[in-house]
């Protein structure tokens, strides 16, 4: 009869949460949480921590509680799984799980057997780009296992355990029937302190953390106790996949930026609610910087970027693409992370200067997969005429408001395009809220529309124009981080309702 043993790989010597395998959760240390739930429907559980002196705690704790532990070293786990498994058969099953996942159980194990099962695979993983970062799980044979130790003796191999099988055996990426979707919302893994306090409380009132299944526990993580307050909706028209409201990290530089300690709450917010891109640039003096530097990775890791570039002001082609190039490659130091969502340049005229040379290394980039989509920033109907006029665009940024109507009506040239649109300017700098004939109008159609205020009014009227996939608003505080996302909630303008605000604003705003 084929076996299935679970490896449960732990040691201390997290980098960026040291110690947390014995950190408490749920009434004992972490790592015998997560060994309990692999082991609760009666599967083999072994824990295979390194042979450093500080595992030995690791040791010698699940020694006294009944869980059987081995030691092997701490750089070649893959021969730390061969050790663990060296008395099974060469068709028996190998589960691999890491010691921070306390959220999957041994449901989550079976439903990936049957699914390799069958469709005749050698080789599954739970595929966490679709599904919550924390229910990862990997299921091969014995055989493979041994195959891999035997053939392979990179240290990327080694230390990895996987990555020989997936590029020689046949392989499922799977994902489970009850996956809630949005993995950047649903985050469960414990990787630093604040991933801690999440799955603490997440196993605070359960009185058998054992038996609790994985799916109680991720629908708890999406309630409003984990989020405060339900997702911003997506507009899933590209494969960004963006939520209609983006971060503009202009809001973290620049001398009125906010503290931060509260900048962490604005993205704590952000992400918790659904909020998955921020927009940084060349030109936001250290936004990158400092999102970099202020954000806990457990947040910037939920967050793809979008980046912006300086204007780059030369006709010579060689340096046009050189200072391109320069000019992302610092925006990838910075932010800790060789890829971006998307890359726009400043203006349309550079795209199309210097013989293109620019706009062709922003393609390189996209070709090597480094960047998602390129695209420029338009000021206007023809400059966006004359973006599309680029090779490969997919992204333009443009202003659109209830002040700044220049591209209210691209809804034609975007027509059948496969081009991600993001506007600014939703309040127009601010000017919406100052006591003018303006102000004084949008009161008076925020009442008549039914919107909360202004604010509301502003958001709705933006993303009542179908080619407007997001928004990008730049918050100085978490309280206007959570009242922007209310307005995004609501429902956007009808068609007939932005007609109305621009034909009672036209009177009010210059010509």
């Amino acid at each position: 009869m084929t076996r299935t043993r679970v490896v449960v790989q732990s040691r201390l010597n997290s980098s960026r949460l040291p110690g947390k395998a014995l950190m408490t959760i749920g009434g004992m240390p972490l790592i015998e949480l997560v060994a309990r739930r692999a082991s609760r429907d009666g599967h083999e559980v072994i824990v295979a921590t390194s042979e450093e002196q500080y595992d030995t705690r690791i040791f010698d704790h699940l020694h006294r509680v009944g869980i059987p532990a081995m030691r092997g070293s701490l750089d070649d786990v893959l021969g730390r799984f061969v050790a663990a498994t060296r008395d099974l058969d060469d068709d028996d099953r190998v589960v691999r799980l890491t010691g921070d996942n306390p959220v999957g159980d041994s449901s989550l194990i079976d439903e990936l057997i049957e699914a390799m099962d069958a469709g005749g695979f050698e080789y599954g993983r739970n595929d966490v780009s679709r599904m919550p970062e924390g229910l990862g799980c990997e299921v091969f044979r014995v055989r493979d296992l041994r195959r891999a130790a035997a053939e392979t003796d990179t240290p990327y191999d080694r230390e990895h355990v996987t990555p020989w099988l997936r590029r020689n055996v046949s392989t499922l990426d799977y994902v489970p029937e009850d996956n809630p979707g949005d993995p950047e919302r649903f985050r469960c893994t414990v990787d630093v302190l604040s991933d801690y306090d999440r799955v603490c409380r997440l196993f605070a009132d359960k009185t058998d953390p054992v038996s609790v299944p994985w799916i109680d526990l991720i629908n708890e993580i999406g309630g409003s106790a984990f989020t405060a307050g339900p997702s911003v909706p997506r507009r899933d028209r590209s494969e960004l996949d963006q939520s209609v409201m983006i971060l503009g990290g202009q809001a973290f530089a620049g001398p009125l930026a906010p503290s931060s300690t509260e900048i962490r709450a604005m993205l704590a917010t952000a992400v918790n609610r659904g909020v998955n891109h921020v927009e940084v640039g060349r030109g936001d003096h250290n936004a990158e910087e400092i999102l970099h530097k202020c954000g806990e990775p457990q947040l910037t890791q939920r967050l793809h970027f979008i980046s912006r570039l300086r204007e780059i002001r030369t006709n010579d082609p060689r340096l046009a693409a050189t200072t391109v190039e320069a000019q992302l490659e610092r925006s990838f130091a910075e932010l800790g992370r060789r890829k971006a969502s998307a890359v726009l340049m400043a203006n349309v005229d550079e795209a199309h200067s210097a013989d293109g040379t620019g706009w062709h290394r922003l393609r390189d980039y996209r070709e090597s997969g480094e960047v998602g989509r390129i695209g420029v920033n338009v000021e206007s109907l023809d400059e966006l005429r004359r973006a599309l006029e680029l090779t490969d665009i997919g992204y333009v940024q443009f202003p659109l408001g209830v002040a700044d109507r220049a591209l209210s009506g691209a809804r034609e040239l975007l027509t059948d395009r496969d081009v991600v649109v993001t506007t600014h300017a939703t309040f127009a700098g601010g000017t919406v809220f100052e006591p003018t004939e303006l102000n004084r109008q949008l009161v008076l159609l925020a009442h008549e529309l039914g919107r909360a205020n202004v604010a509301d009014l502003c958001v709705a009227y933006s993303l009542g124009h179908p080619f407007v996939d997001s928004i990008a608003v730049g918050t100085r505080s978490n309280q206007q981080m959570i009242d922007d996302l209310a307005y995004c909630l609501n429902a956007p303008l009808t068609p007939d309702e932005v007609d109305l605000v621009d034909e009672r604003l036209a009177s009010v705003l210059p010509s």
